[in-house]
């Protein structure tokens, strides 16, 4: 059965401008438990004392993942390793040519003796232990072999081998894990594959039919350069491919939030699983597929990741797409309205990048010749925003000056980092705005306050009032 290993709070800290609070690293390593992976790699204890701390605090929280310390070939690392009182270390030591000749300085027997001596060192310490051979992928296969098997014969139990470039392709992976089944002493296969080609989860999962037992994972895909797999798409892939239903999947949204919110790192529009366009139909053909039935283009139902579908109406819209909108509002027209409708919609479409709740219910009014009574009109508001501290508030700024309804900004001081004045037509695309602004990286909380009335300033000694 596959094994999920989590480094977030290890290869995911080292995503560029991530830095955990040891309070959120706890935070982050219980709901990892409560998915069910089944390790968590919870940093090395010798990067810094909070990152120590850390370490020692998850390791008593007795959670039944079995927790890791990572530690380069040194005894001092792997000394704080068990007075972290972790479950196993990794003795993390390079195999390829180019690391030993140009960054280690060290010969291939000089290195086997490295790895031998910290590997026991480790076991004698009670610790189990995983070697990792760094760019074990560009490593000549025999000595690959015969390195992880020095440290297999010194005690290791686990081998992670390290696709450290991330140059692997699927069946070039299967073929190398096949090998290494065979060529090795018997031990558990770890694969850690990073993602500059975008194959990451592809290799890892070959690796897997190949014999491996373990696959690294990170939350949102986070790591060094372009990352790692994904922990939620690990997780899916395995249990809507392959019927894998061992972890809880409940949680993964939450976390995967939570993640964001921590680190700062916000995952795009289109990232699968939980990216907000995952479940999102927009063109005619999909949204009427997936209205009669959503199993027409879902592959499995969002609510299970704690995610919602989403129907967009624009030009690319049908008839059926328009009718469930109208639905939502109790709003009747007969076919040939609901034909005429969309039309109205397809040639405004044209001109704009986003219709809103409220565009269609006044498009409704203008071809029924009904007044609709079910948004009020002509809203001005005023929306605080509070910055997620990591984060510079003037990228906010930048992005906030692109919402066509947001008429002026200004970056304030107090509970609030930013007030934007804002210029709508209802409290539906008001509504639509907040649920907008909500999604834009590095918000954190927003307040929004209606004006009453707008005060143009003084003007010959008298006040003026705009509107």
């Amino acid at each position: 059965m596959i094994k999920i290993l989590d480094s977030t709070l290890r290869e995911g800290e080292q995503t560029p401008y991530v830095n955990f609070t040891v309070d959120e690293k706890i935070e982050i390593a219980k709901l990892l438990d409560k998915i069910g992976v089944d390790m968590i790699e919870a940093g090395d204890p010798s990067v810094s004392p909070k990152v120590y701390e850390a370490i020692k605090k998850i390791s008593s929280l007795n959670l039944k993942a079995e927790i890791i310390a990572h530690s380069l070939a040194m005894k001092s690392g792997i000394e704080k390793a068990k007075s972290a009182g972790v479950n196993r270390v990794v003795v993390f030591f390079p195999t390829s040519k180019i690391h030993l000749e140009t960054k280690m300085r060290k010969t291939q027997e000089e290195a086997l003796e490295i790895i031998k001596e910290h590997v026991k060192y480790a076991k004698s310490l009670g610790l189990k232990v995983r070697y990792t051979p760094e760019d074990a992928t560009r490593t000549e296969f025999d000595f690959l072999v015969k390195a992880c098997n020095t440290a297999i014969e010194a005690g290791a139990d686990r081998i992670s081998i390290a696709d450290t470039l991330g140059i692997m392709q699927p069946h070039v992976f299967y073929d190398q894990i096949k090998k290494l089944k065979k060529a090795l002493l018997p031990c558990e296969i770890d694969v850690h594959c990073h993602n500059d080609f975008g194959l990451a989860l592809a290799n890892a999962m070959a690796a897997v039919r190949a014999g491996a037992n373990c696959i690294h994972v990170t939350v949102n895909g986070m790591g060094e350069r372009t990352g790692i797999p994904d922990l939620a798409e690990t997780i899916i892939a395995y249990n809507v491919l392959d019927n894998v239903e061992k972890y809880d999947l409940k949680y993964i949204k939450e976390l995967s939030s939570y993640v964001e919110k921590a680190s700062g790192f916000f995952t795009a529009p289109n990232k699968t699983i939980i990216g907000q366009n995952a479940f999102s139909h927009k063109s005619g053909v999909h949204t009427n597929g997936v209205i009669k039935n959503p199993k027409t283009y879902e592959a499995f139902d969002p609510e299970i990741v704690g995610m919602e579908r989403k129907i967009i109406i624009d030009k690319y819209t049908g008839k059926a797409a328009v009718k469930s909108k109208l639905d939502e509002y109790n709003i009747k027209v007969d076919e040939e309205g609901l034909k005429k409708i969309v039309m109205e919609i397809k040639k405004i479409g044209d001109d704009r990048k986003i219709l809103h709740d409220a565009d269609i219910i006044e498009i409704a009014e203008r071809i029924t010749g009904e007044t609709l009574d079910v948004i009020p009109k002509t809203i001005n508001a005023i929306i605080l925003i509070a910055v997620e501290s990591q984060v510079y508030t003037t990228s906010v700024v930048r992005r906030l000056k692109n919402f066509k309804n947001i008429d002026s900004v200004f970056e304030i001081t107090g509970d609030h980092d930013i007030s934007a004045y804002v210029k709508v037509d209802s409290t539906a695309e008001l509504n639509n705005l907040i649920e907008e602004l909500r999604t834009v990286p590095g918000i954190k909380q927003t307040n929004t306050k209606l004006v009453l009335k707008k005060h143009n300033g003084v003007h010959n000694g008298k006040d003026k009032v705009a509107e």
